[in-house]
């Protein structure tokens, strides 16, 4: 083959891979890879420190912007980060299983996750760990100005549990249980 039929050959490639591309980004909601973009780089400079407990995350002028995608349970939510899809599992909480005994509990605490996230705005803040060995991304959770995690524990639809390393908000989930 020659040169002029080598360069068309790689053209007509990269044309199929955009058209591809393309095709794929609109399975996902209109707007959702470019809103989202939006929002991380307009999101830089926000303000969290009015809310409750969050002053136990390691860094939290550090984070990602995510786009709700559905609540999978009490403790867990898909999301996306910059046009690709993610699941994330909440830091230092548990809640029960759909295929438990405690099947009731765990229908109401993914109808509380659900209530508390009516915002599909997230913002996600690591710990020490970036995933857990299911390769979801484990992160301490802001919505609609609420601590995620904490507001489950809080409403008695979580339970507190160490899962090392990630134990910097421990000491101030064990002190709602408290109150």
């Amino acid at each position: 083959m020659n040169k002029r039929g080598i360069l068309l050959s790689i053209g007509i490639t990269i044309i199929t891979i955009g058209v591809f591309c393309i095709a794929l980004s609109g399975l996902l909601p209109a707007g959702l890879i470019f809103s989202n973009q939006e929002n991380a780089s307009s999101q830089n400079d926000k303000e969290f420190t009015f809310i409750e407990g969050i002053d136990c995350i390691p860094d939290i002028s550090s984070y990602e912007v995510g786009t709700l995608l559905d609540v999978i349970d009490g403790d867990s939510i898909r999301v996306v980060i910059q046009g690709s899809i993610f699941e994330v599992r909440y830091i230092g909480i548990d809640t029960p299983e759909y295929n438990s005994d405690q099947r009731q509990a765990a229908v109401e605490a993914a109808e509380e996750n659900k209530k508390i996230l009516s915002n599909s705005l997230v913002y996600l803040f690591k710990d020490q760990s970036e995933t857990d060995k299911y390769g979801r991304l484990l992160r301490y959770v802001i919505s609609n100005d609420k601590f995620i995690n904490l507001e489950l524990v809080r409403s008695g639809h979580a339970q507190v549990k160490k899962y090392y390393p990630d134990t910097s908000c421990q000491l101030t989930f064990n002190q709602i249980i408290v109150r």
